[in-house]
């Protein structure tokens, strides 16, 4: 990963809110410059392209995510805690104005995408997928869960159910991402 001072910091801070309100063809290097207040050269100096970029994002969300994980099982956090968390983020990206989660927010351009941003996305979906399914199996064997349905069959309807609330919505508006992480609690027994 590239240096952490303060102005990469910001340059990612930017560039994670207009990826995950835009998506990737949906700003440029002159947006994340205007709002610093610095020249495109600036960016440059740490991300030569954009890919470079976008590819560092996915792979940042993919560790951070890991270590907030790691963080919660090993304070004793159960199954479910893993998964309110999950679904706690989504709800806080959406009030912070980011609607579309990162990896949803590269897929409708997937196919013209460089090869190193491809790779992060996947590798983030890959990991999300994994670790559904690693909770929500670790949570029906202890009965914090309750459902039918094949384990790997359920984790990707549970990833596929939030991307998809996450980005109707950003045109539906909060109430739309509530329900489906209702409907997500419901379909795995989860009583309040």
């Amino acid at each position: 990963m590239t240096d952490m001072n303060p102005t990469n910091q910001q340059i990612l801070h930017y560039a994670r809110h207009f990826l995950q309100c835009r998506g990737y063809n949906g700003f440029s290097y002159k947006d994340i410059s205007q709002k610093l207040g610095i020249k495109n050269a600036s960016i440059h100096h740490y991300y030569p392209k954009k890919e470079d970029l976008v590819a560092a994002l996915l792979e940042e969300r993919r560790k951070n995510f890991a270590t907030s994980i790691a963080q919660i099982v090993k304070s004793g956090g159960s199954a479910r805690e893993q998964l309110q968390y999950y679904l706690d983020r989504a709800l806080e990206e959406f009030d912070e104005g980011k609607c579309i989660c990162p990896p949803g927010s590269v897929i409708i351009d997937f196919e013209e995408l460089p090869e190193e941003v491809k790779k992060q996305n996947l590798l983030l979906l890959d990991y999300i997928l994994d670790w559904t399914t690693n909770v929500l199996r670790t949570g029906l064997e202890k009965g914090e869960f309750n459902f039918s349905d094949p384990v790997e069959a359920h984790a990707e309807e549970v990833v596929e159910t939030l991307m998809g609330a996450r980005l109707l919505s950003s045109i539906k508006g909060r109430k739309t991402l509530v329900r489906s992480i209702s409907s997500i609690k419901s379909g795995l027994g989860w009583k309040d």
